[in-house]
């Protein structure tokens, strides 16, 4: 810096001019960093909520399998009577004739066939009136056998029956057991179906919650260009203003050395003798 550098305010300009790039790098800086640090907070958030969205759906999806896995198994308890029970409906709805008259003579030739224990039966209760009448003496006539004849008929009617009531029984548990599986999936369905509402309205909630986050970011960066260009603005005004008036140093100076003369010489000014 010289002597009539600071005379006449090139060396004051070029000070300007430095101040000037100094606080304009100062400026790009700080407004940098702000947004960097702005960036990194939204790409932040944002990846927490596409983890929370992740949660979220892993949470539903493990409640949905163990909701539809003890429902199968609940399920699975009475299946077992739900089988029988159809089957058991089944052949008493051929013994009633419901199914055609094919069917029924097919279940009396079955029921006859396959059912050793009412013979058996048959047996014992034709020994035990015989052993009666023995005793009696009338074991040996006709009407020794009309008398069996009547206990087989009572017996195998009562077996019959018995075995129907059986039947109807069996159905009817079925029918309880199919009662009970519709209930369970009809809780399950109920159940599931809030699940569901809850997550859309989580995955909804999450969705809006980026959204803001966004809308905030996005208000946030267009706040920082505004006030980064005010800021340059001012910065640029200021520094024009002070390069204009440091152009008149010179002149300024020059007048004052001329005064500085005039004094010397016994001019005290222009109304001086």
């Amino acid at each position: 810096m010289g002597f009539f550098g600071s005379l006449t305010g090139s060396d004051q300009r070029k000070d300007l001019k430095r101040g000037y790039a100094d606080s304009q790098a100062m400026i790009d800086k700080g407004y940098g960093d702000a947004s960097n640090a702005l960036e990194r907070g939204f790409t932040g958030a944002n990846a927490l909520y596409d983890l929370a969205r992740g949660d979220v759906t892993s949470g539903y999806n493990t409640a949905t399998d163990t909701l539809r896995g003890y429902t199968d198994k609940a399920a699975g308890y009475l299946d077992p009577y739900l089988t029988a029970g159809q089957g058991a409906n089944a052949l008493y709805s051929d013994a009633l004739g419901l199914n055609g008259a094919l069917a029924q003579r097919n279940f009396g030739d079955n029921y006859a066939a396959s059912d050793p224990f009412r013979q058996q039966n048959a047996d014992f209760a034709s020994e035990a009136l015989m052993r009666q009448l023995n005793a009696r003496g009338m074991s040996g006539g006709g009407y020794a056998a009309q008398a069996v004849a009547r206990e087989n008929l009572r017996r195998g009617s009562e077996d019959y029956q018995n075995y129907l009531s059986r039947l109807q029984g069996a159905a009817q548990s079925g029918q309880s057991a199919a009662s009970g599986i519709a209930g369970i999936y009809a809780d399950t369905g109920k159940t599931q179906a809030g699940m569901d509402y809850g997550y859309g309205s989580d995955l909804a909630n999450i969705t809006g919650q980026k959204a803001n986050l966004g809308y905030n970011y996005g208000t946030a960066q267009a706040g920082l260009s505004t006030d980064k260009a005010t800021t340059m603005a001012g910065n640029r005004i200021n520094f024009a203003n002070a390069l204009s008036d440091s152009r008149n140093i010179g002149f300024n100076n020059a007048l004052q050395i001329a005064g500085l003369g005039l004094k010397a010489s016994g001019w005290g000014g222009f109304g001086a003798k």
